[in-house]
């Protein structure tokens, strides 16, 4: 298994900062936006040894996916950067949610067109607003659309928890089709990415039990954000104790450079709030 952090822009920071940061604290993988096109050769450098997955736009944080007709300019330059960067990246995958900005019949045609055009292997994410059933229906429909350019499926945890799933029925029904798994914690009906520990609804031990049960061997990605610089500890505790269930090989040296990147953490937190 593969454990890694979402990259993005956090604040008044940049994606190839949080990806040094990453790489300091002794992460091999990030899963990073495409925000890392804003200054690619600073995040390459920042991230020099690390492998890659890219999340395609989604409308919650990018305020349009590959559906939206409204938005052809964005998603042409958005498209036109990833296969000027992909082979450089080495992306592993693209992660790519359901249309949600799919209002006119059109809008589904202009999706698959644009997924066709990404030239990475693609992985569909379940999102809140489909179940176990209605996520595996469209996930046949895709396979007939794309073909061997769809490559398998992220299980979001959190989303499935939201939509009122059990987690691991997704991969009762999909099995060997899931390939990444986004985890973070949740509360209080909010998908709010913050690290464990904090009072959210679930529970990192049995979730990882189960992980190691299912024989999950994909990539697991923590797609979290620390609710500030200050709290970086918190955010590096749930990176470790993933870590150390299923690679502890090493872990002593990851703590001590965690430990010490919390620290500057705490210290830029004065100026960056």
């Amino acid at each position: 298994m593969v454990i890694g952090f979402t990259s993005d822009r956090y604040d008044k920071l940049p994606v190839s900062l949080i990806l040094r940061i990453m790489r300091c604290s002794g992460v091999s993988f990030s899963e990073v936006t495409v925000n890392v096109f804003n200054h690619p050769q600073r995040a390459l450098r920042s991230g020099r040894g690390m492998r890659f997955g890219l999340h395609l736009p989604n409308l919650g944080n990018c305020g349009y996916d590959f559906s939206s007709l409204r938005s052809q300019e964005k998603i042409e330059s958005v498209l036109s950067q990833i296969q000027r960067y992909r082979k450089v990246f080495h992306f592993e995958y693209a992660v790519f949610h359901p249309p949600e900005d799919d209002s006119v019949p059109e809008s589904f045609h202009f999706y698959v067109q644009n997924l066709r055009r990404v030239g990475i292997p693609l992985v569909l994410e379940n999102i809140r607003s489909y179940g176990v059933d209605r996520f595996r229906e469209f996930h046949r429909r895709l396979m007939g659309e794309l073909g061997d350019r769809l490559q398998g499926v992220c299980v979001d945890i959190p989303h499935a928890h939201l939509a009122g799933e059990d987690w691991v029925d997704f991969f009762r029904v999909l099995g060997s089709e899931v390939k990444v798994v986004h985890l973070s914690d949740c509360a209080e009906d909010v998908d709010f990415h913050f690290p464990f520990g904090l009072g959210g609804d679930l529970h990192l031990e049995e979730i990882l039990e189960n992980l190691k049960r299912l024989g999950f061997d994909g990539v697991l990605n923590f797609e979290m954000l620390p609710p500030s610089l200050r709290d970086l500890d918190v955010y590096f505790k749930t990176y470790l104790r993933a870590r150390e269930f299923f690679h502890p090989e090493g872990i002593r040296k990851v703590r001590r450079r965690m430990k010490i990147i919390g620290f500057v953490g705490r210290c830029m937190g004065v100026f960056f709030r």
